[in-house]
């Protein structure tokens, strides 16, 4: 089972992750060891340059060169040495134990070249020798020594060790990389695992799922809140639907009875044909009306609204609107009055803007109080313009203060009044549009207060 177990993870592994891994090991590997054979390298030449030096020396200390005046030189060499040699000015003189050697080509020799593992008689190449020189008294003595049996067969020994482990570690690499590869697909397994069984229990939140993977925690917190993310938006979407097919039936209704009963009459009157279509432009119209201000919402939330800037009164803007609402406050029996500063100046897109009044007009009208007022306010306060709503209506509660704002939410004392729900969802994305903010105060039965903050335009 065991062994099932793993060919089943080896058939889930990504080879070319497998292969990833062993090449960055055999490679570290191969690293590992050119370097170790270097410093070996150092290591060997420097031990054997030195003690090369150290018999040259004492071979001329016991030849008493180092006191001066006349010396003589011993006839047999040391056995760390295979050849002396002294020059001066065009005489040379050989000193030699190795009788194979071939001595001809030593004529033309630098006598103060060194050298470690170089070609006796072509130096710049390499080789198995070693050379050290040193300066007497009106002339260079020059030792040499053939390196081949001693420190460069170590060597080349270290290097065919060295292969063959370099050629074996792929055994290691490929165990380690298998095990590496595991080991770094095992969290990812465990949360594809927790991921799938949060998406059919929905019971128990991922990030008490696995503890043990410290370093994952994050990652689980962080999948919690999107799984609640997309909960509270799939949530949303589906009110926001329940929302728009509530308020589309009576429009969709209306206009298919309107047309069904014109096609069903008896009568061949043009008037009642011109009725029906009528009241069917004027249903579809208020459709059309609720879509192109759901596409402008979308707009200003997607940073895509396109205003069209200008200078505008504020003051102006507002008369405007009030003049327009002031047969709609009449049959309400609702006083409306525009106060305040005049001239205050900001950059908006009057068209919309003046949406934004005529939304909170019609609210402060809609759900004020019979025979009450509506107050608008203009003043400048800092770098703001800032525009007053206050009504003696309905109020809103505390726990709806936060949600008047949600696209195609409506309260509950507002299920009784024609409206779309989207009125104050468009007037927050069209000031924010403009680098504004609107806020509200409100209190049951004591009336709303909303509030439109602008920037004004700079000197």
């Amino acid at each position: 089972m065991s062994f099932a177990r793993n060919k089943q993870l080896l058939q889930r592994l990504r080879p070319g992750r497998l292969l990833l891994f062993f090449l960055i090991l055999w490679l570290l590997s191969a690293l590992f060891l050119f370097f170790h054979l270097q410093v070996l390298r150092i290591e060997i030449q420097a031990l054997e340059v030195q003690r090369l030096e150290l018999a040259l020396d004492n071979y001329l200390k016991r030849s008493g060169i180092h006191s001066g005046g006349n010396f003589i030189l011993e006839s047999e060499t040391p056995r760390e040495i295979d050849f002396i040699r002294l020059v001066r000015g065009r005489d040379q003189l050989l000193f030699t134990g190795n009788s194979t050697m071939n001595f001809t080509g030593l004529v033309d020799l630098d006598p103060l070249a060194h050298g470690v593992w170089i070609d006796l008689f072509q130096p710049e190449n390499s080789g198995t020798w070693l050379l050290v020189s040193r300066k007497i008294t009106g002339g260079v003595v020059q030792a040499g020594k053939d390196d081949s049996s001693a420190g460069a067969a170590l060597y080349k020994r270290a290097v065919s060790v060295s292969f063959w482990s370099f050629c074996l570690a792929g055994i290691p690499s490929f165990l380690l990389s298998f095990l590496l590869t595991s080991l770094v697909r095992q969290p990812l397994q465990h949360l594809q695992e927790d991921i799938a069984s949060a998406l059919q229990q929905r019971s128990r939140p991922l990030a008490e799922r696995r503890q043990k993977y410290v370093e994952l925690v994050p990652l689980y917190q962080q999948l919690d809140q999107l799984f609640l993310q997309n909960q509270q938006l799939i949530h949303d979407m589906q009110s926001s639907l329940d929302n728009v097919a509530h308020d589309l039936r009576t429009p969709m209704s209306r206009l298919r009875v309107v047309a069904e009963y014109a096609l069903q009459s008896e009568k061949s009157d043009p008037e009642l044909y011109r009725n029906a279509l009528s009241d069917c432009l004027e249903e579809s119209e208020r459709v059309m009306s609720m879509l192109k201000v759901m596409m402008s919402v979308a707009e200003a939330e997607a940073g895509t609204m396109r205003l069209e800037l200008e200078e505008l009164d504020l003051m102006k803007t507002l008369e405007d609107v009030r003049s327009l609402y002031q047969y709609v406050a009449e049959e309400e029996q609702i006083a409306v009055s525009c106060e305040g500063e005049k001239r205050v100046i900001v950059l908006a897109d009057k068209t919309r803007i003046c949406q934004v009044w005529a939304n909170l007009l019609d609210n402060a009208i809609k759900y004020g109080h019979e025979s009450g007022t509506v107050r608008i306010c203009v003043e400048k306060k800092g770098k703001m313009g800032i525009v007053r709503f206050y009504d003696d209506g309905m109020g809103i509660s505390e726990t709806e203060l936060n949600l008047i704002w949600d696209r195609l939410y409506r309260g509950d004392r507002s299920r009784s009044r024609q409206g779309l729900g989207l009125g104050l969802n468009y007037v927050k994305a069209v000031v924010e549009a403009h680098g504004g903010q609107v806020l509200v105060k409100s209190k049951i039965r004591e009336g709303s207060c909303f509030v439109v903050r602008l920037p004004l335009v700079s000197n």
